[in-house]
């Protein structure tokens, strides 16, 4: 049940980040590329986000039920969402992707739908661990921290999706797109960096009894491949962005971009596994 409940945040988490980024960042190039069009994001994808929001939902109900056939009875479901601050949040959460979803539709600006995406994806921090930890019982602290976390995180993920597509289809803009994101991408990973250890801390710390071995581990696994990120990241900003008119250097600058986001996309898989683990027994 776990192993489901993680895919279906994965889903839904992972997607949020990504698209959130990915709009996030057509908006700042929009700002020196004024030629570039509003682009939709891929209505299949939104959808499938609000598909596994909905599923992660029923799961989330029928484990705190404790009965298998909850996800599917409508009186439990109604009452978590009714009587439940995740149930609450995930109202409101499904209220934004659905003007996501129509703004999609419309054909809104990539701000409007960065903003819709951005709201949606915040307010999974306000269930989170963190939240649940923060001192003197205080949500908004672990919240905000969290929700910088997921948005800092989103736009390095999303941002690298860009640039892997600009590499194959707008090639003679993929420079200008590349500095861009890595200006606003140090201020991004400074703030991932920071609000991660602040987490971290916050639950590990914040909570009652010792630390779960479960739980531990696999923060291990995600901080050993967050630091491989960062090391590609370094290896980009450093040592291939400035040598980007050469040929070569750019086809090494967009693998390390594809093997970047790849890692992103499993810490986020991983992220969504610690989300339901124990943290403190």
């Amino acid at each position: 049940m776990i192993l489901l409940l993680a895919i279906a945040r994965w889903l839904a988490e992972g997607g949020l980040m990504i698209s959130f980024g990915y709009t996030m960042m057509r908006t700042l190039l929009r700002i020196h590329l004024p030629a570039l069009k509003s682009q939709r994001i891929n209505l299949v994808g939104i959808l499938v986000i609000t598909g596994s929001t909905v599923l992660w939902f029923c799961l989330a109900t029928e484990q705190m039920a404790g009965d298998p056939n909850a996800m599917i009875a409508p009186p439990l479901l109604v009452l978590a969402a009714s009587q439940t601050l995740f149930g609450q949040i995930f109202l409101v959460r499904l209220v934004v992707l659905i003007l996501a979803v129509a703004g999609i539709l419309l054909n809104w600006r990539d701000g409007i739908l960065a903003m819709l995406l951005g709201t949606a994806l915040v307010l999974i921090s306000v269930t989170s661990h963190a939240a649940a930890a923060s001192p003197a019982h205080f949500t908004a602290i672990g919240a905000v921290g969290d929700g910088l976390h997921l948005l800092t995180g989103g736009f390095w993920i999303g941002g690298l999706g860009l640039l892997a597509e600009f590499y194959a289809k707008r090639p003679k803009d993929f420079s200008l797109a590349v500095t861009i994101f890595s200006e606003w991408g140090v201020i991004a990973v400074t703030v991932l960096i920071l609000t991660g250890m602040l987490n971290a801390a916050t639950i590990l710390l914040g909570g009652e009894g010792h630390d779960t071995g479960a739980y531990l581990a696999v923060l291990g696994i995600k901080l050993v491949l967050v630091a491989a990120m960062v090391t590609l990241a370094l290896t980009n900003h450093f040592r291939l962005l400035p040598r980007i008119a050469d040929g070569d250097a750019a086809i090494l600058l967009h693998k390390n971009i594809v093997r970047e986001m790849m890692l992103g996309i499993f810490v986020v898989g991983l992220a969504a596994l610690l989300g339901l683990l124990q943290p403190t027994m």
